[in-house]
């Protein structure tokens, strides 16, 4: 026989060389293995429990923390199913040690148990431990794209990235898991089964094959068989990092759809930039809410963010409110513009030159009275109702028996006396209090429920709504929810209203310059923004087209030093505008609050972007006449909303020149 004919038989001899191996050794070394694959497991499994428990409360702090979308929440009950998942399948496949004595095989019977609950665990790790999380933070990206975004194919846009880079997270989390059965487990499965197939009867010492020992010696490959445990703390990053992207730091973004991403970025901005602690705004189109957002905190350092229901202290936007009710009562037939101070309280010592006073002049700042109480009113507190009536009304003879500032219907001046001089005489001629008749007058006919007067009710435990702040060199001190002005001048100063409310408030005088107001008349809402000397009118400031803005503008602003509003209305773009803070840092908030109107009006939409609406298929006109195209026939236009045709063409002509027709 050659030598190679040896040799090769020599391996094959090799190959099936057998040794005797003690069964006591045998089985120690079978158990020990075993010890290390549980002590792995049970590794593993209190990781992925003791992630899951930090991950709850972190959650819970960050949602809250944050204001973030409800979808955020939905991770709660992921985590918290993976959790117990895990604890139930321990207590249903408890890992008993082996017993000393215990036969060789059941030792073997058991690892092997074990072994392929763990392949089976694995490869179906997608639905019992991905998917929880896939639906919550899938959810979480898709509101976040249709909060910042409005149309199909733009939410789409936004929603690709994040959705492509959660693909490829989890697919690569689920390639870890499948590469770990295949390598470690799937192994291991194959080595308990031959050792179990050679065993025979051990307790004869029967021969056992030299390599399955040596595998049984040597289980190295089994502390890679582990769960990417890093996966919550990758999603919290993916749904802040999407949270960054969508900027939902407001909750405009989470309560009005299709709000553009530019206009909440720079609603935001502006805070950051002018150090405010909260800033909103909202702007409506015809009556509907094109834009609104929110930044900052109810109060400094609370953590409680701000939301974009709250309410907010208007300062001397009160004033415009107090005028409407004013001229509800003057049509109503309680009041005339024409009624004088002496006519009200002829009782009373009154100077002369008050005597002949008019509503008209005191709501238009040009009575002559001074600009504020002496300090001894601000320091008194009334509450609302029948007291404060006393006080003001106390307050308002002392004004008067004195000689006006200014010779009355000569001058402007800003007065918060002038308007409560105004609210005493109504208080007087009707036997009810001013905010009864602003509630009765405003609120109620415009069903504006989110108003009040003085600031907004807040306890510290709770801060249901935002507190003021008095800015301080470095810092902002917040104040109680009782911090205000004295009730006394409520009429120049006193009143809180939600943004959708002062919204609507702009927009019921946008309407009434346009001629379809709901509470007066088109007249008197002619009158209320027209101005007597300068700018000024009844609670509105009237600005003529300029380079920044090239439209007439109607507003007014204020603060108690601590809040500060800006409502601002634009009958050619048929716009309101309104801002608010709470943050008496006046210089500003106002310089933040004209910048996103500017924004509004010229950088927002294009105007011919804006929603028309209109019942009418087309419009032509016979010389000066309109028809409309009703149901494919033309007819002649007679009135719309009960204005006729021939005011609608008059308001036109005046409004636009010679683009009436157009308009």
């Amino acid at each position: 026989m050659d030598p190679d004919s040896y040799q090769k038989a020599w391996h094959a001899q090799s190959s099936q060389t057998r040794v005797t191996i003690d069964a006591d050794l045998l089985r120690k070394e079978v158990q020990r293995s075993e010890q290390n694959f549980r002590a792995m497991i049970f590794g593993r499994d209190f990781r992925e429990l003791a992630i899951g428990l930090v991950m709850l409360p972190l959650w819970f702090y960050l949602g809250h923390r944050y204001s973030l979308p409800w979808t955020w929440w939905l991770a709660i009950p992921a985590i918290t199913w993976v959790c117990l998942f895990i604890v139930v399948d321990r207590i249903r496949h408890k890992q008993w040690p082996s017993r000393p004595g215990e036969p060789l095989i059941d030792c073997v019977n058991s690892s092997l148990t074990q072994v392929e609950h763990q392949i089976w665990l694995l490869r179906n790790v997608f639905w019992w431990y991905l998917l929880p999380f896939t639906i919550a933070i899938m959810a979480f990206f898709t509101q976040s794209a249709w909060l910042n975004n409005s149309g199909f194919w733009p939410i789409t846009f936004a929603l690709a990235p994040f959705v492509l880079f959660l693909l490829v997270l989890y697919g690569f989390v689920y390639y870890l898991n499948q590469y770990a059965v295949r390598r470690d487990l799937v192994p291991r499965r194959e080595e308990l089964l031959t050792l179990r197939a050679s065993l025979g009867d051990e307790t004869t010492g029967e021969h056992v094959s030299a390599t399955t020992l040596d595998d049984i010696k040597n289980p190295g490959v089994l502390g890679q068989a582990l769960f990417v445990t890093v996966l919550s703390a990758v999603a919290v990053a993916l749904m802040f990092l999407a949270d960054s992207w969508f900027p939902s730091g407001n909750h405009a973004l989470q309560s009005n759809r299709g709000t553009p991403a530019t206009f909440a970025n720079l609603i935001t901005d502006l805070r950051r930039e002018k150090k405010l602690v909260g800033l909103a705004a909202m702007v409506t189109v015809d009556g509907q809410v094109v834009a609104s957002a929110v930044d900052g905190e109810r109060k400094v350092d609370s953590g409680v963010e701000l939301e974009i229901d709250d309410r907010w202290h208007l300062g001397a936007i009160a004033q415009s409110i107090t005028a409407t009710m004013i001229a509800r009562l003057v049509e109503s037939g309680q009041l005339s513009w024409s009624t004088t101070v002496g006519e009200c309280f002829p009782e009373a010592q009154i100077h002369d030159d008050w005597k002949p006073v008019t509503f008209k002049e005191l709501l238009t700042n040009t009575a002559g009275a001074p600009a504020n109480f002496p300090i001894g009113i601000w320091l008194e507190k009334p509450a609302l109702g029948p007291e404060c009536t006393l006080a003001r009304r106390k307050a308002v003879l002392d004004v008067l028996a004195e000689k006006p500032v200014h010779p009355p219907g000569e001058k402007y001046e800003y007065s918060n006396v002038g308007y409560t001089i105004a609210a005493a005489m109504v208080e007087k001629i009707t036997g009810q209090t001013w905010d009864s008749l602003v509630r009765r007058e405003v609120f109620d006919p415009l069903s504006l429920t989110g108003t009040g007067f003085g600031p907004p009710k807040s306890p510290d435990e709770s801060l249901p709504q935002p507190r003021g702040h008095r800015p301080l060199p470095g810092s902002k001190l917040a104040v109680g929810d009782d911090v205000d002005n004295t009730p006394i001048i409520g009429p120049a100063g006193g009143v809180h209203m939600s943004l959708a409310d002062l919204s609507a408030f702009g927009t019921e005088h946008l309407r009434g310059d346009r001629g379809t107001g709901k509470l007066l008349s088109a007249e008197t809402y002619k009158l209320l923004h027209a101005p007597t000397l300068g700018q000024y009118a009844c609670g509105w400031v009237r600005n003529q087209p300029g380079t920044a803005i090239p439209y007439t503008v109607y507003w007014h602003n204020g603060t108690n030093t601590l809040w500060y509003a800006l409502v601002v209305f634009i009958p050619e773009k048929n716009m309101v505008v309104a801002v608010t803070s709470n943050d008496g840092d006046t210089t500003q908030a106002e310089d933040a609050a004209w910048k996103i109107v500017r924004f509004a009006i010229n950088d927002l939409k294009p105007a011919a972007d804006f929603p028309r609406k209109s019942p009418f298929a087309g419009v032509r006109w016979q010389q000066s006449q309109p028809e409309v195209q009703i149901g494919g026939e033309w007819v002649k236009l007679v009135s719309l909303d009960d204005v006729s045709a021939a005011e609608i063409v008059t308001f036109s002509q005046q409004t636009y020149g010679s683009k009436w027709q157009k308009r």
